[in-house]
């Protein structure tokens, strides 16, 4: 009997200004695609040439920089993945520059898509941790120890995409159901940017200024640096991510 054909999953990435991160998002992310295509949105510390000169990379957009600039997650998004359409991807992945995939990512994720297949699943939510004080420990108390994001997507005809500016999900809107969301896989990746108290800071302060009303969280972002109730746990045991702390 012929084994089934392996489907072809590319990763997307938008990014500015993320040198810190991206030589380790490369280690991590391009053993479990199959390409990446990129978008660099007016960097100016040298991330766009960097991505340009990396294996894998079948396709990078780039935006000039602007002064101020200003991130649009929509925006962003709907151009990279209409970029990835023209390699005839499978499936994508939507990840961030301080982001990574657990190990065996490739081999979990191919499970749950064929696992998918009888409900006819056209997207995932995978579960975010956000590492914390250290690259081995991830917060688990509270709202931090449910986040789920919708990443990993199916390519079908006449995707519609989420154009929310900010917090906007990677999957298009076609892997939604009403009343249900998107269905969960059991995948798992992690967040670097929370390790460092003044990253977690920055942070905070940055989403207040782009979101001061709150349009596009309305619990508002003072609670990425609050340590009330702070509960770590250790990095699942043979779903950490590698290269470790990178």
């Amino acid at each position: 009997m012929k084994a089934a054909r392996r489907p072809r999953l590319l990763a997307l990435l938008a990014f500015h200004d993320e040198m810190r991160f991206l030589p380790g998002w490369f280690e991590n992310v391009l053993p479990h695609v199959d390409g990446i295509v990129a978008l660099d949105d007016g960097s100016t510390d040298g991330s766009g040439d960097f991505v340009s000169a990396q294996p894998g990379v079948l396709d990078l957009i780039r935006v000039p920089p602007r002064d101020p600039h200003v991130w649009d997650d929509g925006v962003n998004h709907s151009r990279v993945i209409e970029a990835a359409l023209r390699y005839q991807p499978d499936w994508m992945i939507g990840l961030d520059a301080d982001e990574r995939l657990e190990r065996e990512f490739r081999t979990r994720a191919e499970a749950e898509i064929r696992k998918g297949e009888k409900r006819g699943d056209l997207a995932y939510t995978l579960r975010l941790y956000e590492l914390w004080n250290g690259p081995r420990t991830y917060r688990a108390d509270g709202v931090w120890g449910t986040k789920l994001r919708a990443r990993l997507f199916k390519n079908v005809p006449g995707l519609r995409y989420d154009m929310r500016q900010l917090h906007g999900q990677w999957a298009p809107l076609n892997g939604f159901r009403p009343r249900l969301g998107y269905p969960s896989a059991d995948l798992v990746f992690y967040h670097l940017r929370m390790i460092d108290p003044r990253d977690r800071a920055a942070r905070r302060d940055r989403y207040n200024q782009l979101d001061p009303g709150r349009k596009f969280q309305t619990s508002g972002y003072d609670y990425l640096a609050d340590e009330t109730g702070l509960v770590l746990k250790e990095l699942p045991s043979g779903r950490e991510y590698e290269p470790l702390g990178r």
